[in-house]
Protein backbone atom coordinates (compact mmCIF):
# COMPACT_ATOMS: atom_id res chain seq x y z
CA UNK A 1 0.00 0.00 0.00
CA UNK A 2 2.65 2.25 0.93
CA UNK A 3 4.52 1.59 -2.39
CA UNK A 4 1.53 2.10 -4.64
CA UNK A 5 1.19 5.80 -2.74
CA UNK A 6 4.56 6.71 -3.27
CA UNK A 7 4.46 5.41 -6.83
CA UNK A 8 1.48 7.95 -7.43
CA UNK A 9 2.09 10.77 -5.04
CA UNK A 10 2.02 14.22 -6.60
CA UNK A 11 5.81 14.97 -5.84
CA UNK A 12 6.47 11.81 -8.12
CA UNK A 13 4.61 12.73 -10.84
CA UNK A 14 5.62 16.31 -11.17
CA UNK A 15 9.51 14.89 -11.27
CA UNK A 16 8.32 12.12 -13.89
CA UNK A 17 6.56 15.02 -16.04
CA UNK A 18 9.53 17.67 -15.43
CA UNK A 19 12.11 15.01 -16.48
CA UNK A 20 10.08 14.41 -19.55
CA UNK A 21 9.76 18.34 -20.04
CA UNK A 22 13.27 19.00 -19.72
CA UNK A 23 13.99 15.45 -22.50
CA UNK A 24 11.98 17.80 -24.83
CA UNK A 25 13.73 20.69 -24.65
CA UNK A 26 17.12 18.61 -24.47
CA UNK A 27 16.20 16.54 -27.58
CA UNK A 28 15.05 19.66 -29.46
CA UNK A 29 18.36 21.37 -28.92
CA UNK A 30 20.42 18.77 -30.07
CA UNK A 31 18.45 17.33 -32.69
CA UNK A 32 16.43 20.43 -34.20
CA UNK A 33 15.92 18.59 -37.57
CA UNK A 34 14.76 15.58 -36.37
CA UNK A 35 12.73 16.99 -33.25
CA UNK A 36 10.87 19.17 -36.58
CA UNK A 37 10.10 16.07 -38.31
CA UNK A 38 8.94 13.71 -35.68
CA UNK A 39 6.64 16.76 -34.29
CA UNK A 40 5.39 17.14 -37.53
CA UNK A 41 4.70 13.03 -37.54
CA UNK A 42 2.80 13.32 -34.28
CA UNK A 43 0.71 16.24 -35.86
CA UNK A 44 0.13 14.13 -38.94
CA UNK A 45 -1.36 11.63 -36.96
CA UNK A 46 -3.56 13.63 -34.88
CA UNK A 47 -4.72 15.27 -37.31
CA UNK A 48 -5.92 12.32 -40.35
CA UNK A 49 -6.56 9.75 -36.90
CA UNK A 50 -7.32 11.46 -33.77
CA UNK A 51 -8.70 14.96 -34.41
CA UNK A 52 -11.50 13.59 -36.70
CA UNK A 53 -12.29 10.21 -34.67
CA UNK A 54 -12.86 12.18 -31.26
CA UNK A 55 -13.88 15.55 -31.70
CA UNK A 56 -17.62 14.77 -32.98
CA UNK A 57 -17.52 12.80 -29.79
CA UNK A 58 -16.64 15.33 -27.98
CA UNK A 59 -19.46 17.56 -29.07
CA UNK A 60 -21.68 15.43 -28.84
CA UNK A 61 -21.13 14.73 -25.37
CA UNK A 62 -21.43 18.10 -24.00
CA UNK A 63 -24.72 18.76 -26.22
CA UNK A 64 -26.19 15.49 -24.60
CA UNK A 65 -25.06 16.55 -21.05
CA UNK A 66 -26.94 19.76 -22.01
CA UNK A 67 -29.66 18.85 -23.50
CA UNK A 68 -30.65 15.66 -20.68
CA UNK A 69 -30.17 13.12 -22.89
CA UNK A 70 -27.75 11.88 -21.69
CA UNK A 71 -29.58 11.58 -17.88
CA UNK A 72 -32.73 10.18 -20.45
CA UNK A 73 -30.64 7.37 -21.89
CA UNK A 74 -29.05 6.75 -18.00
CA UNK A 75 -32.17 6.02 -16.65
CA UNK A 76 -32.93 3.90 -19.40
CA UNK A 77 -29.80 1.69 -19.05
CA UNK A 78 -29.93 1.51 -15.21
CA UNK A 79 -31.17 -1.92 -14.93
CA UNK A 80 -28.80 -3.43 -17.07
CA UNK A 81 -25.90 -1.39 -16.22
CA UNK A 82 -26.52 -2.28 -12.08
CA UNK A 83 -27.07 -5.73 -12.61
CA UNK A 84 -23.56 -6.13 -14.57
CA UNK A 85 -21.55 -3.99 -13.12
CA UNK A 86 -22.96 -2.00 -10.24
CA UNK A 87 -22.68 0.97 -11.92
CA UNK A 88 -25.69 3.54 -12.75
CA UNK A 89 -27.43 3.74 -16.07
CA UNK A 90 -25.64 6.74 -17.03
CA UNK A 91 -22.18 5.00 -16.91
CA UNK A 92 -23.67 3.31 -20.74
CA UNK A 93 -23.17 6.34 -22.30
CA UNK A 94 -19.27 6.55 -21.61
CA UNK A 95 -19.26 3.10 -22.17
CA UNK A 96 -20.54 3.33 -25.30
CA UNK A 97 -18.52 6.26 -26.56
CA UNK A 98 -15.51 4.88 -25.40
CA UNK A 99 -15.69 1.73 -27.62
CA UNK A 100 -16.75 4.09 -30.35
CA UNK A 101 -14.43 6.92 -30.31
CA UNK A 102 -11.43 4.79 -28.67
CA UNK A 103 -9.04 7.20 -26.06
CA UNK A 104 -9.37 9.25 -24.05
CA UNK A 105 -12.93 9.54 -24.91
CA UNK A 106 -14.00 7.52 -22.06
CA UNK A 107 -11.87 9.52 -19.78
CA UNK A 108 -13.56 13.20 -20.94
CA UNK A 109 -17.18 11.12 -20.23
CA UNK A 110 -16.54 10.36 -16.98
CA UNK A 111 -14.47 13.23 -15.57
CA UNK A 112 -17.48 15.28 -16.60
CA UNK A 113 -20.00 13.07 -15.12
CA UNK A 114 -18.07 12.89 -12.08
CA UNK A 115 -17.62 17.04 -12.05
CA UNK A 116 -21.74 16.80 -12.35
CA UNK A 117 -21.77 14.42 -9.03
CA UNK A 118 -23.96 11.77 -11.45
CA UNK A 119 -20.90 9.40 -10.69
CA UNK A 120 -19.18 8.59 -7.14
CA UNK A 121 -15.54 8.10 -7.04
CA UNK A 122 -15.58 4.45 -6.65
CA UNK A 123 -17.96 4.34 -9.60
CA UNK A 124 -15.80 6.77 -12.14
CA UNK A 125 -12.74 4.75 -11.44
CA UNK A 126 -14.14 1.39 -12.10
CA UNK A 127 -15.99 2.63 -15.40
CA UNK A 128 -12.78 4.04 -16.75
CA UNK A 129 -12.07 0.60 -17.27
CA UNK A 130 -14.80 -0.37 -19.13
CA UNK A 131 -15.06 3.13 -21.39
CA UNK A 132 -11.04 3.49 -21.49
CA UNK A 133 -10.31 1.51 -24.50
CA UNK A 134 -9.30 1.43 -28.24
CA UNK A 135 -11.81 2.02 -30.80
CA UNK A 136 -12.67 -0.74 -32.97
CA UNK A 137 -11.77 1.29 -36.05
CA UNK A 138 -8.52 2.05 -34.85
CA UNK A 139 -7.91 -2.00 -33.69
CA UNK A 140 -9.48 -3.24 -36.66
CA UNK A 141 -8.91 -0.84 -39.71
CA UNK A 142 -6.10 1.11 -38.77
CA UNK A 143 -3.87 -1.99 -37.07
CA UNK A 144 -5.30 -4.94 -38.71
CA UNK A 145 -6.23 -3.78 -42.31
CA UNK A 146 -3.63 -1.31 -42.62
CA UNK A 147 -0.50 -2.00 -40.92
CA UNK A 148 -0.56 -6.25 -40.47
CA UNK A 149 -2.31 -6.12 -43.67
CA UNK A 150 -4.97 -8.68 -42.00
CA UNK A 151 -8.26 -7.07 -41.42
CA UNK A 152 -8.95 -10.78 -39.36
CA UNK A 153 -5.63 -9.90 -36.96
CA UNK A 154 -7.46 -6.70 -35.82
CA UNK A 155 -11.13 -8.47 -35.41
CA UNK A 156 -8.63 -11.01 -33.11
CA UNK A 157 -7.01 -8.28 -31.24
CA UNK A 158 -10.48 -6.21 -31.01
CA UNK A 159 -12.25 -9.61 -29.26
CA UNK A 160 -9.22 -9.94 -26.89
CA UNK A 161 -8.83 -6.23 -26.23
CA UNK A 162 -12.73 -5.92 -24.97
CA UNK A 163 -13.14 -9.00 -23.49
CA UNK A 164 -9.84 -8.34 -21.26
CA UNK A 165 -11.44 -5.56 -20.31
CA UNK A 166 -15.28 -7.21 -19.83
CA UNK A 167 -13.01 -9.73 -17.58
CA UNK A 168 -11.34 -7.01 -15.43
CA UNK A 169 -14.33 -4.99 -15.06
CA UNK A 170 -16.43 -8.00 -13.76
CA UNK A 171 -14.02 -9.24 -11.54
CA UNK A 172 -13.58 -5.35 -10.07
CA UNK A 173 -17.51 -5.85 -9.67
CA UNK A 174 -17.02 -9.72 -7.59
CA UNK A 175 -13.91 -7.67 -5.23
CA UNK A 176 -16.55 -4.42 -4.93
CA UNK A 177 -19.21 -7.24 -3.67
CA UNK A 178 -17.14 -8.89 -1.39
CA UNK A 179 -15.44 -5.37 0.22
CA UNK A 180 -19.21 -3.79 0.30
CA UNK A 181 -20.54 -3.61 3.87
CA UNK A 182 -24.02 -5.50 4.60
CA UNK A 183 -25.51 -1.70 4.66
CA UNK A 184 -23.92 -1.22 1.30
CA UNK A 185 -25.02 -4.35 -0.33
CA UNK A 186 -28.64 -3.45 0.63
CA UNK A 187 -28.21 0.05 -0.94
CA UNK A 188 -27.03 -1.76 -3.86
CA UNK A 189 -29.64 -3.88 -4.39
CA UNK A 190 -32.55 -1.00 -3.38
CA UNK A 191 -31.31 0.69 -6.59
CA UNK A 192 -31.70 -2.18 -8.84
CA UNK A 193 -34.92 -2.52 -7.39
CA UNK A 194 -35.97 1.21 -8.02
CA UNK A 195 -34.19 0.72 -11.77
CA UNK A 196 -36.59 -2.03 -12.40
CA UNK A 197 -39.70 -1.29 -10.07
CA UNK A 198 -43.26 -0.50 -10.87
CA UNK A 199 -42.98 3.67 -11.69
CA UNK A 200 -42.28 2.98 -15.19
CA UNK A 201 -38.53 2.94 -16.82
CA UNK A 202 -39.55 5.21 -19.31
CA UNK A 203 -41.49 7.95 -16.92
CA UNK A 204 -38.57 8.09 -15.10
CA UNK A 205 -36.37 8.53 -18.25
CA UNK A 206 -38.43 11.39 -19.43
CA UNK A 207 -38.35 12.99 -15.89
CA UNK A 208 -34.90 12.69 -15.96
CA UNK A 209 -34.56 14.66 -19.37
CA UNK A 210 -36.77 17.77 -18.38
CA UNK A 211 -34.98 17.61 -14.47
CA UNK A 212 -31.28 18.13 -16.96
CA UNK A 213 -32.92 20.45 -18.97
CA UNK A 214 -34.11 22.75 -16.43
CA UNK A 215 -31.03 22.64 -14.37
CA UNK A 216 -28.88 23.55 -17.61
CA UNK A 217 -30.85 26.07 -18.50
CA UNK A 218 -28.93 26.85 -22.23
CA UNK A 219 -30.34 27.89 -25.20
CA UNK A 220 -29.52 25.46 -28.19
CA UNK A 221 -27.51 28.01 -29.55
CA UNK A 222 -25.34 28.80 -26.47
CA UNK A 223 -25.25 24.83 -25.99
CA UNK A 224 -23.73 24.39 -29.31
CA UNK A 225 -21.27 27.22 -29.37
CA UNK A 226 -19.94 26.08 -25.75
CA UNK A 227 -19.61 22.47 -27.12
CA UNK A 228 -17.56 22.85 -30.09
CA UNK A 229 -15.19 25.50 -28.00
CA UNK A 230 -15.06 22.85 -25.70
CA UNK A 231 -14.69 19.88 -27.95
CA UNK A 232 -11.71 21.93 -29.94
CA UNK A 233 -9.66 23.04 -26.67
CA UNK A 234 -9.86 19.39 -25.96
CA UNK A 235 -8.52 17.82 -29.48
CA UNK A 236 -5.82 20.78 -29.33
CA UNK A 237 -4.49 19.26 -25.69
CA UNK A 238 -4.75 15.98 -27.26
CA UNK A 239 -2.69 16.71 -30.96
CA UNK A 240 0.40 19.27 -27.79
CA UNK A 241 0.60 16.20 -25.92
CA UNK A 242 1.19 13.81 -29.61
CA UNK A 243 3.92 16.01 -30.72
CA UNK A 244 5.65 15.98 -27.68
CA UNK A 245 5.66 12.49 -26.89
CA UNK A 246 6.40 12.15 -30.76
CA UNK A 247 9.73 14.24 -30.40
CA UNK A 248 10.27 12.61 -27.08
CA UNK A 249 9.97 8.74 -28.92
CA UNK A 250 12.12 9.79 -32.07
CA UNK A 251 14.98 11.58 -29.18
CA UNK A 252 15.10 7.68 -27.59
CA UNK A 253 15.24 5.83 -30.75
CA UNK A 254 18.45 8.28 -31.43
CA UNK A 255 20.40 6.95 -28.34
CA UNK A 256 21.95 3.71 -28.05
CA UNK A 257 19.46 2.58 -25.20
CA UNK A 258 18.09 0.65 -27.69
CA UNK A 259 20.60 -1.19 -28.82
CA UNK A 260 21.72 -1.95 -25.19
CA UNK A 261 18.57 -3.03 -24.79
CA UNK A 262 18.24 -5.21 -27.67
CA UNK A 263 21.70 -7.42 -26.67
CA UNK A 264 20.45 -7.41 -23.25
CA UNK A 265 17.22 -9.33 -24.40
CA UNK A 266 19.54 -11.14 -27.09
CA UNK A 267 21.37 -12.37 -24.52
CA UNK A 268 18.34 -14.99 -23.31
CA UNK A 269 19.05 -16.92 -26.67
CA UNK A 270 14.57 -16.14 -27.45
CA UNK A 271 15.59 -13.77 -29.79
CA UNK A 272 18.53 -12.70 -32.48
CA UNK A 273 20.24 -9.04 -31.33
CA UNK A 274 18.37 -8.00 -34.87
CA UNK A 275 14.94 -9.36 -34.31
CA UNK A 276 15.29 -7.51 -30.67
CA UNK A 277 16.00 -4.52 -32.09
CA UNK A 278 13.21 -4.32 -34.46
CA UNK A 279 10.68 -5.40 -32.09
CA UNK A 280 12.06 -2.76 -29.36
CA UNK A 281 11.71 -0.12 -31.94
CA UNK A 282 8.64 -0.83 -32.93
CA UNK A 283 7.10 -1.02 -29.55
CA UNK A 284 8.53 1.92 -28.15
CA UNK A 285 7.01 4.23 -28.96
CA UNK A 286 3.35 2.06 -27.54
CA UNK A 287 4.82 3.03 -24.44
CA UNK A 288 4.51 6.42 -24.67
CA UNK A 289 1.70 7.14 -26.91
CA UNK A 290 -0.57 3.89 -28.82
CA UNK A 291 -1.13 5.76 -32.20
CA UNK A 292 2.35 6.63 -32.58
CA UNK A 293 3.62 3.15 -31.69
CA UNK A 294 0.83 1.76 -34.07
CA UNK A 295 2.51 3.82 -36.48
CA UNK A 296 5.94 2.49 -36.20
CA UNK A 297 4.41 -0.96 -36.04
CA UNK A 298 3.44 0.11 -39.35
CA UNK A 299 6.90 0.93 -40.93
CA UNK A 300 8.45 -2.88 -39.67
CA UNK A 301 7.38 -6.64 -40.07
CA UNK A 302 8.63 -7.57 -36.96
CA UNK A 303 5.22 -8.76 -35.51
CA UNK A 304 4.90 -12.56 -36.58
CA UNK A 305 4.70 -15.25 -33.47
CA UNK A 306 1.54 -15.24 -30.81
CA UNK A 307 4.07 -13.67 -28.31
CA UNK A 308 4.79 -10.87 -30.06
CA UNK A 309 1.13 -10.00 -30.74
CA UNK A 310 0.75 -10.46 -27.42
CA UNK A 311 3.30 -8.02 -26.21
CA UNK A 312 0.63 -6.07 -29.09
CA UNK A 313 -1.93 -6.20 -27.39
CA UNK A 314 -0.76 -5.48 -23.51
CA UNK A 315 0.49 -2.15 -25.68
CA UNK A 316 -2.62 -1.19 -26.49
CA UNK A 317 -4.62 -1.83 -22.93
CA UNK A 318 -1.82 0.10 -21.10
CA UNK A 319 -2.72 2.96 -23.62
CA UNK A 320 0.70 5.13 -23.75
CA UNK A 321 1.86 7.42 -21.38
CA UNK A 322 0.46 10.21 -23.31
CA UNK A 323 -3.13 8.90 -22.85
CA UNK A 324 -2.25 8.46 -19.03
CA UNK A 325 -1.27 12.60 -18.88
CA UNK A 326 -4.66 13.19 -21.10
CA UNK A 327 -6.65 10.98 -18.45
CA UNK A 328 -5.00 13.50 -15.66
CA UNK A 329 -5.73 16.13 -17.50
CA UNK A 330 -9.94 15.56 -18.16
CA UNK A 331 -10.28 14.15 -14.43
CA UNK A 332 -8.50 17.48 -13.23
CA UNK A 333 -10.44 18.75 -10.44
CA UNK A 334 -12.26 15.83 -9.32
CA UNK A 335 -11.18 12.97 -6.56
CA UNK A 336 -10.29 10.39 -9.24
CA UNK A 337 -7.58 8.73 -8.24
CA UNK A 338 -4.44 8.04 -10.51
CA UNK A 339 -3.34 5.26 -8.53
CA UNK A 340 -7.07 3.34 -9.37
CA UNK A 341 -6.22 4.09 -13.20
CA UNK A 342 -2.66 3.16 -13.16
CA UNK A 343 -3.49 0.05 -11.30
CA UNK A 344 -6.51 -0.74 -13.92
CA UNK A 345 -4.22 -0.25 -16.93
CA UNK A 346 -1.62 -2.78 -15.86
CA UNK A 347 -3.96 -5.20 -15.13
CA UNK A 348 -5.42 -5.04 -18.14
CA UNK A 349 -2.09 -5.11 -19.86
CA UNK A 350 -1.47 -8.39 -18.13
CA UNK A 351 -4.72 -10.07 -18.78
CA UNK A 352 -4.73 -9.36 -22.48
CA UNK A 353 -0.74 -10.59 -22.87
CA UNK A 354 -2.00 -13.40 -21.02
CA UNK A 355 -5.55 -14.21 -23.28
CA UNK A 356 -3.26 -13.24 -26.37
CA UNK A 357 -0.37 -16.13 -25.69
CA UNK A 358 -3.02 -18.40 -24.86
CA UNK A 359 -5.84 -17.73 -27.88
CA UNK A 360 -4.35 -16.18 -30.40
CA UNK A 361 -4.06 -19.34 -32.57
CA UNK A 362 -7.13 -20.82 -31.73
CA UNK A 363 -9.40 -17.41 -31.82
CA UNK A 364 -7.95 -17.11 -35.18
CA UNK A 365 -8.70 -20.48 -36.89
CA UNK A 366 -12.00 -19.90 -34.95
CA UNK A 367 -12.58 -16.70 -37.31
CA UNK A 368 -11.31 -18.50 -40.35
CA UNK A 369 -12.50 -16.13 -42.52
CA UNK A 370 -11.45 -12.43 -43.24
CA UNK A 371 -13.63 -10.25 -41.11
CA UNK A 372 -16.70 -8.78 -43.26
CA UNK A 373 -16.78 -5.70 -44.98
CA UNK A 374 -18.74 -3.77 -42.77
CA UNK A 375 -16.95 -4.76 -39.46
CA UNK A 376 -13.41 -3.47 -41.34
CA UNK A 377 -15.08 0.27 -42.04
CA UNK A 378 -13.41 -0.27 -45.39
CA UNK A 379 -13.30 2.59 -48.12
CA UNK A 380 -12.20 2.01 -51.46
CA UNK A 381 -9.22 4.81 -51.73
CA UNK A 382 -7.29 1.81 -49.09
CA UNK A 383 -5.35 0.70 -51.73
CA UNK A 384 -4.00 3.68 -53.18
CA UNK A 385 -3.43 4.96 -49.61
CA UNK A 386 -0.13 2.53 -49.16
CA UNK A 387 -0.95 2.97 -45.42
CA UNK A 388 1.49 5.55 -44.82
CA UNK A 389 -0.89 6.74 -42.89
CA UNK A 390 -4.39 6.25 -41.91
CA UNK A 391 -7.32 8.95 -42.76
CA UNK A 392 -10.50 8.92 -40.62
CA UNK A 393 -12.12 11.51 -42.39
CA UNK A 394 -14.31 8.77 -44.74
CA UNK A 395 -14.74 6.48 -41.68
CA UNK A 396 -16.91 8.78 -39.65
CA UNK A 397 -20.33 7.88 -40.55
CA UNK A 398 -19.83 4.14 -40.07
CA UNK A 399 -18.19 5.47 -36.39
CA UNK A 400 -21.64 6.93 -35.86
CA UNK A 401 -23.26 4.31 -37.00
CA UNK A 402 -21.50 1.74 -34.70
CA UNK A 403 -21.92 3.99 -31.52
CA UNK A 404 -25.87 3.68 -32.26
CA UNK A 405 -25.74 0.06 -32.56
CA UNK A 406 -23.84 -0.12 -29.18
CA UNK A 407 -26.14 2.22 -27.80
CA UNK A 408 -29.02 0.59 -29.40
CA UNK A 409 -27.82 -3.00 -28.13
CA UNK A 410 -27.79 -1.84 -24.33
CA UNK A 411 -30.87 -0.48 -24.54
CA UNK A 412 -32.79 -3.35 -25.30
CA UNK A 413 -30.74 -5.49 -23.24
CA UNK A 414 -31.77 -3.09 -20.50
CA UNK A 415 -35.28 -3.23 -21.16
CA UNK A 416 -35.23 -6.68 -21.63
CA UNK A 417 -33.54 -6.83 -17.97
CA UNK A 418 -35.93 -4.21 -16.29
CA UNK A 419 -39.33 -6.57 -17.58
CA UNK A 420 -37.82 -10.10 -16.10
CA UNK A 421 -36.96 -8.58 -13.00
CA UNK A 422 -40.44 -7.31 -12.60
CA UNK A 423 -42.05 -9.90 -13.64
CA UNK A 424 -40.57 -12.54 -11.51
CA UNK A 425 -40.87 -10.08 -8.37
CA UNK A 426 -44.48 -10.28 -9.38
CA UNK A 427 -44.98 -13.93 -9.21
CA UNK A 428 -42.86 -14.28 -5.81
CA UNK A 429 -45.38 -11.95 -4.98
CA UNK A 430 -47.93 -13.84 -6.07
Amino acid sequence: MASEKTLTSPRLTTLILGCLALLLVVSIILFPDQAFKSSLQGLRIWWELVFPALLPFFIVIEIARGMGVLHAIGALLEPLLRLLFRLPGIAGWAIAIGITAGTPSGAVAVGSMRKDKLLSRDEAERLLTLSHVASPVFLISVVGVGFLHNAQSGLALAILHYGSALLLALWQRITLAKQHTKLEAEDQRSALQTATGDSGLFRRSASAWRTAQASDGRTFGKLLGDSVTHAVQQTMAIGGLMMMFSVIVHAVSLSQVLTIAGLAISATGIVTPEQAGAMLSSLLPGLFEAHLGAYSLGQSQAITDSWQYALLSALFAWGGLSTHAQVKSFTLGTDIRYSAFLKSRLLHAAISFIATSALWKPLNNLLGSPAPAWLTFSDPRIDTMKWNYVTMWPLFSKSMLWFGMILLLMLVLSIVTAFVFHHSRRDSKG
